[in-house]
């Protein structure tokens, strides 16, 4: 069954929601990422970015259905 969480009442699949929350995370590591100057020893920034968001957005797919009470599975 695929995972869907409760706002506000209404049932949202679980993908998108997770996307969005990724995307913050991974904007706010760039940030991050950017004023600590690790992009000069990065080869590819794009694909490193692109790296960083999936990474951040399987780790929030594995780690919210246990944090959120509104969870269905």
């Amino acid at each position: 069954m695929i995972a869907e969480y409760a706002i506000g009442g209404v049932y949202v699949a679980a993908a998108p929601v997770e996307a969005c929350m990724a995307l913050i995370v991974t904007l706010l590591l760039h940030r991050l990422l950017v004023a600590g100057r690790v992009y000069r020893w990065v080869w590819h920034p794009m694909l490193f970015d692109t790296a960083l968001f999936i990474l951040a957005w399987a780790v929030l797919a594995a780690a919210l259905p246990a944090l959120l009470p509104g969870t269905a599975a």
